[in-house]
C-alpha cells in the first residue's frame, strides 16, 4: 500500500490507486443546468458541415427541433464550420471551439473525431449525441456536472466500463438555458461572459469519450504515471495559426517517480503539453485546462503522442497537485487526501 512518511510523498505503482481513491473526484460543480457563457446575435444559424453532414444535421436538429434556436446544417459560411478528423493523439471524441468577443460568439467550429466514433461501441445515436453535445457549446452552453445523466451536455460519452453516461437529446434544463440566451420575443443582446470564458478569446469545449470514475480505471488508460515538478515552461505550440484545438502549452517535467509506464523516464525529463496557448495574437483556452506553473510537484497520469510528448488524459482530470504537507488536489476539484489515513 502506498504510504506517505514525514508528510513527504513515497508511491509505489502497486499502491496508486489506494492513495487517490480519497481524492479523485472528477466532475467540475454540479450544476442540473447548463451554465451559458455568451451567444450569437442572431437566434438563426447555418452550419457549413462540409464532412459528417448527416451527423452535424442530426445533431443540429435536436437544438432546432426543441428550443428557440433556429440551426441548420447546409451553409458555406466557416464562420459557423462542422467536420470530421481522425486523431488518435488526443482524448477527445468532439470539440468545439467559439470565438467570443464582448460576450457574443462569432464564429465556431466544431470537429468529430472518427478515431473514435469509429469504434463499434458508437452508435448513430451515440454519434449524433456527441454532435448534439458539440453544437450546445456552439449555442453558449457550458458543461454540467458528471452526475446530470439527463443532460447533452454532460462532458462525458462513455464511462470506463462502456456504459454511456450522456442523454442524447437536450434535457429539459438545456433547453431552458438555451432559451434564456435566445428568447423569442427579442433579439439577442450582449451576454455577459461568466466564468473562464470573461475574457475575449478562442474558448474550446470537448467531448471527452471516456470517463474514468476511479483511479484504477484511469492508472489502467495512461501510458505513463509519474510523481515530479515542472522545471520550465516552455511555451506555446501549435500545427498552424487557427487550427485553435493544435494549440499547446507544454512544460518539462522532471520525473522523480514512475508509478506506471517506461522506467527509464526516472530522473529523466519530460515534455507535457496542455490544451489552449496564444499564437501572439488570439488567445485560446480550454474549459477542462489549468495549464502547470514552474516549480509545481504532481502526480500525472498521462497519454505519450506521436512526437514523444505527453498529454494529461481529459486534462484537468489526470493533474493532481502535492502540497508542502504531502497533501494530493486534484488541480481542478481541489479534493484533497487526508494523509492522516495513510500513516
Amino acid at each position: 500500500m502506498l504510504k506517505m512518511k514525514n508528510k513527504k510523498s513515497v508511491f509505489s505503482a502497486a499502491a496508486l490507486g489506494a492513495v487517490l481513491s480519497v481524492s479523485l473526484l472528477f466532475s467540475s460543480s454540479v450544476s442540473a443546468i447548463a451554465p451559458t457563457y455568451a451567444k450569437w446575435a442572431s437566434r438563426t444559424k447555418v452550419i457549413y458541415a462540409s464532412s459528417g453532414s448527416i451527423e452535424w444535421a442530426a445533431g443540429a436538429a435536436k437544438w432546432k427541433n426543441a428550443t428557440n434556436f433556429n440551426v441548420s446544417t447546409g451553409g458555406t459560411d466557416k464562420s459557423y464550420y462542422a467536420y470530421t478528423v481522425n486523431d488518435s493523439s488526443v482524448t477527445w471524441d468532439g470539440i468545439c471551439s467559439t470565438t467570443v468577443n464582448a460576450g457574443i460568439i462569432t464564429s465556431a467550429t466544431l470537429k468529430l473525431n472518427t478515431y473514435f466514433t469509429s469504434q463499434p461501441k458508437y452508435t448513430t445515436a451515440i454519434i449524433n449525441g456527441v454532435t448534439g453535445h458539440e453544437i450546445g457549446h456552439s449555442l453558449g452552453l457550458e458543461h454540467t456536472g458528471i452526475v446530470e445523466t439527463t443532460s447533452i451536455m454532460n462532458p462525458y460519452t462513455f464511462d470506463s466500463s462502456n456504459v454511456p453516461v450522456r442523454a442524447l437529446s437536450p434535457s429539459s434544463s438545456d433547453i431552458t438555458a438555451t432559451n434564456s440566451l435566445y428568447p423569442l420575443l427579442q433579439s439577442a443582446a450582449t451576454n455577459a461572459s461568466t466564468g473562464y470564458h470573461s475574457a475575449d478569446g478562442i474558448y474550446l469545449s470537448p467531448s471527452w469519450a471516456v470517463y474514468y470514475e476511479d483511479e484504477e480505471a484511469l492508472t489502467k488508460a495512461a501510458d505513463l504515471v509519474v510523481k515530479g515538478t515542472v522545471s520550465k515552461e516552455k511555451g506555446n505550440t501549435f500545427k498552424a495559426r487557427g487550427e485553435y484545438q493544435t494549440y499547446k502549452k507544454e512544460v518539462r517535467l522532471e520525473v522523480a517517480e514512475v508509478l506506471k509506464g517506461d522506467i527509464s523516464l526516472l530522473n529523466s525529463s519530460i515534455s507535457v503539453a496542455q490544451m489552449g496557448g496564444s499564437d501572439g495574437i488570439v488567445t485560446v483556452y480550454g474549459e477542462h485546462t489549468t495549464h502547470l506553473n514552474k516549480n509545481q510537484e504532481v502526480v500525472l497520469f498521462l497519454r505519450k503522442t506521436e512526437d514523444n510528448t505527453y498529454i494529461p488524459i481529459n486534462e484537468d482530470d489526470s493533474i493532481f497537485v502535492i502540497n508542502q504537507t504531502g497533501g494530493i488536489n486534484n488541480i481542478s476539484t481541489q479534493k484533497q487526501l487526508d494523509i492522516n489515513t495513510l500513516q
